[in-house]
């Protein structure tokens, strides 16, 4: 009761996100309903625009319950505290009390909150309406009924994206998208040349990596896989705020999933490992500790990677893709494979890798590389340290003014 009132968002438009920011400029106190990615990134939002004294209110034990484990979850609700956000676990809200606008919320163990400004993230609700209206079969819960080639239960109709409900679960990220409609496109390109459609969606890798409030968080593969055949490792280092856990096989040649809080450097890596059942070395700590010889070399891992392994999900761009079009197109740098290929052009977690991949193949066909440090400066480290001292420059703006 109460979601009506002023001050109550629930975003899911431009528009809804518009009103957020015109109404906090005179908020003072904020809380987000929901701690799973979406509620945790409204959270950030809210910071952003000035609310600093902003709740999370979860419904589940822990944040982050569908990507993380609970010793995870402590680890970021700590480093989020420290932030200055305040989380609230285990709460579930009864009321959104106040007259014409909100004024504060009552909670199932009889506590209460005074805020001016709610945010509500609980879950993804897919927009069925028009599907309902037309008759076509709809989820309990929501969502578009569609089958491994996404028609609906009107075979001239196909659904995809968030409103699509395949065996059961509502994908809410981009990714999964992209591969629905590179289904429906394949079916019906087939149907006009007179073939038999074959594409079928299966369903897709919810592996997820993102920065939270400054926080890396990622989990790939099963995050909580466990029973008699299955092992685990974990390290965590309080200090620093650091989690990782890999779950493997009995045997320690497989890597089944993990989850990795505030340093997933090894994500990209450890993600492919486990999407091409790449045998893990006869030490399996070694992947998220690093080898007790000296450092590995990340380019020979991914030469290891088969040439169909997917590096960027968003945009469906293989291993074999990025290589061929460094080495028959003499696309060399980050910015001429992302106009090449497009990897790299969504979310951008795979670019590190990218990047491996074409100095690999570069070393490969024997070219010089020059080690420079980044696509801003044609310099070294060292070349561009002696650069800054040569000509006293004494700021960013003026380096990059001067040898950018």
């Amino acid at each position: 009761p109460g979601i009506d009132k002023k001050g109550v968002f629930i975003y899911r438009t431009i528009e809804d996100l518009e009103l957020m920011t015109e109404w906090a400029r005179k908020a003072t106190r904020g809380a987000v309903i929901g701690g799973g990615l979406l509620g945790l990134e409204a959270a950030k939002a809210m910071i952003d625009l000035g609310i600093s004294n902003t709740q999370i209110i979860e419904f589940a034990p822990r944040l982050m319950p569908r990507q993380i484990d609970s010793a995870a979850s402590r680890l970021l609700q700590s480093k989020l505290e420290q932030l200055g956000l305040t989380i609230h676990t285990s709460k579930n809200t009864s009321e959104i009390i106040g007259d014409d606008c909100i004024s504060g919320m009552t909670f199932s163990d009889s506590t209460s909150m005074e805020i001016d400004m709610l945010v509500i993230s609980a879950g993804i609700k897919p927009r069925d309406e028009l599907a309902k209206a037309s008759g076509l079969d709809t989820g309990a819960r929501g969502g578009i009924v569609v089958n491994d080639q996404l028609k609906t239960s009107d075979p001239d109709i196909f659904a995809i994206g968030e409103c699509a409900l395949y065996n059961g679960m509502i994908y809410g990220l981009v990714a999964p998208g992209y591969e629905m409609a590179d289904v429906v496109v394949r079916n019906l390109m087939a149907g006009f040349v007179g073939q038999v459609p074959t594409a079928a969606f299966t369903g897709f890798d919810m592996s997820t990596k993102l920065k939270l409030i400054g926080v890396d968080v990622a989990s790939f593969g099963d995050p909580f896989a466990a029973g008699e055949d299955i092992k685990s490792i974990a390290f965590e280092d309080t200090m620093k705020g650091i989690y990782k856990r890999i779950n493997i096989s009995s045997d320690g040649k497989q890597l089944l999933g993990g989850i990795l809080i505030g340093d997933a450097a090894q994500y990209n890596m450890l993600l492919q490992t486990c999407k091409n059942n790449i045998v893990l070395p006869p030490n399996p700590e070694e992947v998220i500790l690093g080898s007790r010889g000296g450092e590995s070399e990340t380019a020979a891992g991914v030469a290891g990677l088969p040439d169909d392994a997917l590096i960027c999900s968003c945009e469906s761009v293989t291993k074999a893709g990025i290589c061929t079009a460094v080495s028959e197109d003499n696309c060399e740098t980050v910015d001429a494979v992302k106009k090449c290929t497009k990897a790299g052009t969504g979310c951008g977690g795979c670019v590190p890798m990218v990047k491996d991949l074409i100095t690999h193949t570069m070393k490969s066909q024997g070219k010089y590389l020059r080690n420079v440090l980044c696509e801003h400066f044609n310099y070294s480290r060292q070349e561009l340290f002696d650069m800054v001292k040569i000509h006293a420059l004494k700021s960013y703006d003026e380096v990059l003014d001067k040898v950018g």
